[in-house]
């Protein structure tokens, strides 16, 4: 299986909800899980290195993918990682490059944070658009990062039913927490996984039943 976190814009929390999201997984499921990062600021890698000053036991591998290096030339390789048993979890960067192309087409779910800025909205609509246009086959969750539930967004509701119609909307936003700041990739504090747990309990379930699977 691929699952892949990917927008068009930085900014949106999309390495931080990877973090979040793999070590949740790994706690949860008995699953192997691999994460590739793909993003060439390295954000994944450079913080799971970061964390072994931490002397905590490593939860997963975490396999850089070069600037220059497009994995996927031989189709056969994405093939064989979606049909893993595996968990293979994706960090892309926040722009357009084709040579993401491939992955976004045959990834079995791409996970995309947005807020409700008016560049994260524009960024979030051009990203859906590219992924009609090379007629992605993965199943779409969009998940709202870095709400302010105290804020009122003019611009919610017409992005939400904007949204809806190309994928699936995970009702519980992913709140905007002091504690998510400090995530490591070893494990998730009490008041992490308290801040993600509802969104991504939501998200496994779309998965699951998506892809009728049992993460």
């Amino acid at each position: 299986m691929i699952i892949t976190f990917a927008t068009q814009k930085g900014g949106a929390g999309k390495t931080t909800l990877a973090i979040a999201f793999v070590n949740y997984l790994n706690a949860l499921t008995g699953r192997k899980v691999n994460v590739y990062d793909f993003d060439f600021q390295k954000s994944f890698y450079n913080k799971w290195v970061e964390d072994e000053m931490l002397e905590l036991p490593k939860l997963y591998d975490v396999n850089v993918i070069g600037d220059d290096e497009n994995p996927f030339d031989d189709l056969e390789v994405l093939f064989d990682l979606k049909d893993s048993e595996d968990v293979n979890v994706f960090d892309l960067a926040g722009t357009l490059d084709e040579k993401y192309s491939d992955l976004l087409i045959y990834s079995d779910v791409i996970i995309i944070p947005f807020e409700y800025s008016d560049v994260s909205v524009k960024s979030t609509l051009v990203f859906k658009n590219l992924l009609g246009i090379i007629e992605s086959q993965a199943e779409r969750i969009f998940i709202r990062s870095k709400y302010d539930k105290g804020y009122k967004y003019l611009n919610q509701q017409e992005m939400d039913e904007e949204i809806s119609k190309y994928g699936v909307l995970i009702e519980t936003p992913v709140f905007k927490r002091n504690c998510l700041q400090t995530i490591n990739t070893r494990k998730l504090s009490y008041e992490q996984k308290y801040a993600v747990r509802k969104p991504f309990n939501e998200i496994i379930e779309s998965i699951n039943e998506a892809l009728q699977i049992t993460l």
